[in-house]
C-alpha cells in the first residue's frame, strides 16, 4: 500500500476525533460566571485531549516521513492505534463530567496509555521495516510510565495526575534530535525521533 493512502485515512480519522470532542462540549446552564465555571472541568479535559491528539497527529506525520513502504503489519498496527485513540472523545466526555471520580479517570488515562503503547509498536514496526531497532529514551519511557501510573493511581490525586500527564504530553511538542555517527566523507546529520 502507498503510505499516502494510510496517512490520508489517518488524518481523516483524527480530524473526526477532534470534531466529535468539540461536539461533546455543552453550553453553560446559564449566562453567569458560575455557570461557566461549572463546565470548566470539561473544558480543561477537552484542552488536554485536544493537544494529546494534535501532538500524536504531528508525530504520526513525522514518523511517516521516514517510512519507505507500508506492509500489512504496519497497516494493522496503525488501525489498532487509530481504534485506541478514537475512544478519546468518549473518555474525555466521561472524565470531564466526573473529573475526580476513580473509574472515569482510570479509563481516560488508560486510553492514553494504550495510545502510547500502540504508537510505539507502530513506530517499532516502521523501524524494523527499515532494518533498524527502536531506541527508548527518557521521553519514551516517561510517557509509558506516567500514562500507566495515572491510569492506576490517578483517582488518589486527580489534579496531580492531570498536571503530570499534561506536562509529559506537551514534552512531545518538541521533536528530539539524535546525532548519527559521522561518515568519513560527510559531516554529522540530524535525525528526528518521532515516537510519542
Amino acid at each position: 500500500m502507498e503510505k499516502n493512502r494510510l496517512e490520508a485515512f489517518s488524518d481523516g480519522v483524527l480530524a473526526i476525533i477532534i470534531t466529535i470532542m468539540v461536539l461533546e462540549l455543552s453550553l453553560p446552564a446559564g449566562d453567569g460566571i458560575k455557570d461557566f465555571g461549572a463546565i470548566m472541568p470539561l473544558l480543561l479535559t477537552y484542552l488536554l485531549s485536544f493537544f494529546f491528539v494534535a501532538i500524536y497527529w504531528v508525530n504520526h506525520h513525522l514518523m511517516f516521513n521516514i517510512t519507505g513502504k507500508v506492509n500489512l503489519k504496519i497497516l494493522w498496527a496503525n488501525i489498532v492505534w487509530l481504534f485506541v485513540i478514537s475512544l478519546i472523545p468518549f473518555t474525555t466526555a466521561w472524565a470531564g463530567k466526573y473529573p475526580t471520580s476513580w473509574a472515569p479517570l482510570s479509563i481516560y488515562f488508560a486510553d492514553m496509555a494504550l495510545a502510547c503503547i500502540s504508537f510505539h509498536i507502530l513506530y517499532a514496526l516502521i523501524l524494523h521495516e527499515k532494518g533498524e531497532k527502536i531506541r527508548f529514551d527518557v521521553r519514551n519511557i516517561s510517557s509509558l510510565v506516567v500514562y500507566t501510573l495515572a491510569a492506576c493511581l490517578g483517582g488518589f490525586c486527580p489534579i496531580a495526575a492531570y498536571v503530570v500527564v499534561a506536562l509529559v504530553s506537551l514534552w512531545w511538542i518538541f521533536p528530539m534530535k539524535k546525532k548519527k555517527a559521522a561518515q568519513p566523507e560527510a559531516p554529522e546529520s540530524d535525525e528526528t525521533d518521532n515516537a510519542a
